[in-house]
């Protein structure tokens, strides 16, 4: 497995489909990180909101928790029970 197929996996399901969740809390968690390094750099004056970063963080914290609780709670495929009767020789 590629360094690129694991970081495809991150973002799919238990259908082996990609999934908005994951994307979102990805995307989420990278605007927190920029936003705390350019604050880190900048004055005080161009802070963004509180209630928009605290927005941000969770709805990030929703995804990731969204998707957690999905990929452990995947339900196993029951196998079917043939209502058949069984006959007996």
């Amino acid at each position: 497995m590629t360094f690129k197929q694991w970081i495809i996996d991150l973002f799919k399901d238990e259908r082996r489909s990609i999934s908005i969740k994951p994307v979102v809390a990805f995307i989420g968690a990278m605007f927190l990180c920029a936003t705390m390094t350019i604050n880190s750099f900048s004055h005080e004056d161009f802070k963004p909101a509180d209630s928009l970063v605290e927005a941000v963080m969770i709805i990030t914290a929703i995804g990731l928790g969204a998707d957690s609780v999905d990929k452990f709670s995947h339900k196993k495929k029951e196998e079917t029970i043939s209502e058949e009767p069984k006959v007996e020789e």
